[in-house]
């Protein structure tokens, strides 16, 4: 069986990593990626924190269950991941939109070109 606290473990090593990754990345893509990768880390330690071993579905179908209220597990940090997961993925599909506005203006998905590009075209206009 898997022993919980090395899953916690390997999450914040993995939310860590992922927070390097966007840090030196260059490549929009990449940054886009790396967000994906942190959003993962931080629900999958959520998930594994609120995991205990040896309890049942909140499912009452004995009353005897009801005496030992510790032996039910929580749904409600399930249920809230549920919905990160749907929030991750509109904001993801919203970066990816955006990401292909840029590409389609500028023609690359580098950082620091996508700036300099930027300003060259506010020096020349700057009103708009």
């Amino acid at each position: 069986m898997f022993n919980l606290e090395n899953l916690d473990i390997f999450a914040v090593f993995m939310f860590f990593l992922a927070l390097f990754g966007l840090i030196t990345a260059r490549n929009a893509i990449k940054s886009i990626v790396f967000t994906l990768v942190m959003q993962t880390a931080v629900i999958m330690f959520w998930l594994f924190l609120s995991a205990r071993t040896g309890t049942i579905p909140p499912i009452i179908y004995d009353q005897a269950i009801l005496y030992d209220i510790t032996a039910i597990a929580d749904p409600t940090p399930q249920a809230l991941m549920l919905t990160a997961i749907i929030i991750g993925i509109s904001v993801s599909a919203i970066k990816i939109t955006m990401l292909n506005y840029l590409f389609r203006k500028y023609s690359t998905a580098d950082w620091y070109l996508l700036h300099e590009m930027q300003a060259e075209e506010e020096a020349e206009n700057p009103y708009n």
